[in-house]
């Protein structure tokens, strides 16, 4: 912690006992803690953060990991600031997030990721696949996403009960992954596998803090990619990935490094997120049985309540930069070097830009949330996290009336993404 740091955190965290730590994976089991993110807002919306010990194992045994500390940007002008200010808050310094590397190959593997890197390579990287991931291409796999839509609610309209997250949530953008990427359907489950163990890394029955195992899937994830890529040089097809693996700017291609680290960001960006995403809606419309009338009914346009669903679930909760040279925000002194997290999940609480915030409101206009990002990491699946969505409710909206959940939600002990595990539910 550097001189700055210290002196904030005796000036601004001199008793935090009884609050949640935003910083600990386990915090989220029990849901966002918007409450502490509200007093944040209002109190110290730039604030040191402590990290907590976290216990990693490996076949070398246990270890205790502490990360460094980090400013927590809290309001939605102060989120948006530090997103448009790129050459100052880097992505690739030490990559995108919480956790820092533990070792410079850990750094190497991170920067190979989209959103772990700065320009001008990012802008090259972004600048290949943007040509390839348009919204004219998205909207080409309309159909495809229909047909899964229309086959998944048959299948939970017709069951007792279900669990919405592996039955619905999960299925849907797994199915339309495999379109994407070219994938048999019958991998699919790979695909859930290898996502699960990367993001819930700290949730126990996923990743557990085991290191080789997050090393495992990650390098599993890689081969299965580099094999697909391969192929799909010596023989396109007329998938995405085919497109993506073919494709050039300004004479140049993706290498296969970059092929797969792509690859592997779609799979757990486009997974990982989507899922979440519809399982935090079906979740909003069961608690919020006006909203869901008001969907069902057709009151609401269904654009708009998907964007405020959006907006109520934002999936992925914050992202880290570093600071690249001694600067502010909002006035508050940030050293070159030190960890900066800015909170989406908590921009988009924010009173100041959204009246009446922690509350649901499926007409909601203007709508400016922040979950799909800002400045130059802006989503670029947001296309196909919208269609999906809007296509899945649509399918949904003649049985939303009857929507409920039958037992307690399970939620991911994670800090970098607000998912549920398990949701049991009924239609009906």
């Amino acid at each position: 912690m550097t001189a700055t740091a210290a002196n904030a955190a005796t000036a601004v965290n001199p008793a935090t006992a009884g609050r949640p730590d935003i910083a600990h994976p386990a915090t989220y089991a029990a849901g966002v803690p918007h409450a502490e993110f509200a007093r944040r807002r209002s109190n110290e919306p730039v604030a040191w953060v402590d990290e907590p010990l976290l216990v990693r194992h490996s076949s070398a045994g246990r270890s205790v990991d502490r990360g460094t500390g980090y400013w927590a940007v809290t309001t939605h002008d102060a989120v948006f600031s530090v997103s448009r200010r790129a050459d100052e808050f880097s992505s690739g310094e030490k990559g995108a997030f919480l956790r820092d590397p533990r070792t410079p190959g850990d750094l190497k593997q991170m920067r190979q990721l989209l959103v772990s890197m700065d320009a001008p390579e990012h802008v090259r990287i972004r600048k290949l696949v943007a040509s390839v991931f348009t919204p004219r291409a998205v909207g080409g796999l309309a159909g495809s996403i229909e047909r899964h839509a229309e086959a998944l609610v048959e299948k939970v309209v017709a069951a007792e009960e279900f669990d919405a997250v592996p039955d619905l949530a999960a299925e849907l953008p797994l199915l339309v992954l495999c379109d994407l990427l070219g994938v048999p359907p019958a991998d699919r489950h790979l695909l859930y596998r290898w996502s699960n163990a990367l993001v819930g890394f700290d949730d126990p029955e996923f990743g557990g803090g085991d290191v080789e195992a997050y090393r495992t899937a990650f390098g599993e994830a890689f081969q299965y990619a580099l094999r697909l890529g391969m192929a799909r040089r010596e023989q396109p097809t007329d998938d995405l990935i085919s497109r993506l693996a073919n494709a050039e700017v300004d004479g140049k291609r993706l290498s296969d490094r970059e092929f797969c680290s792509f690859w592997l960001l779609l799979v757990v960006a486009g997974n990982e997120t989507t899922r979440h995403l519809i399982s935090g809606s079906v979740e909003a419309l069961a608690d919020n049985p006006g909203q869901r009338e008001r969907l069902a009914s057709g009151a609401v346009p269904m654009a708009g309540a998907v964007e405020e669903l959006i907006r109520w679930t934002t999936p992925i909760m914050m992202f880290r930069r570093t600071a690249t040279r001694d600067t502010e925000i909002m006035g508050q002194s940030i050293a070159e070097g030190e960890k900066v997290v800015i909170y989406y999940t908590s921009a988009n609480r924010d009173a100041d830009v959204f009246a009446e915030p922690d509350r649901l409101d499926l007409g909601r206009d203007p709508n400016p949330h922040l979950a799909f990002g800002i400045g130059p990491h802006f989503c670029l699946g947001a296309h196909l996290a919208r269609l999906e969505l809007v296509t899945l409710l649509t399918m949904l909206r003649p049985h939303l009336s009857t929507l409920r959940l039958t037992g307690p939600v399970t939620r991911l002990q994670s800090n970098f993404v607000n998912g549920a595990k398990s949701m049991p539910a009924r239609i009906g």
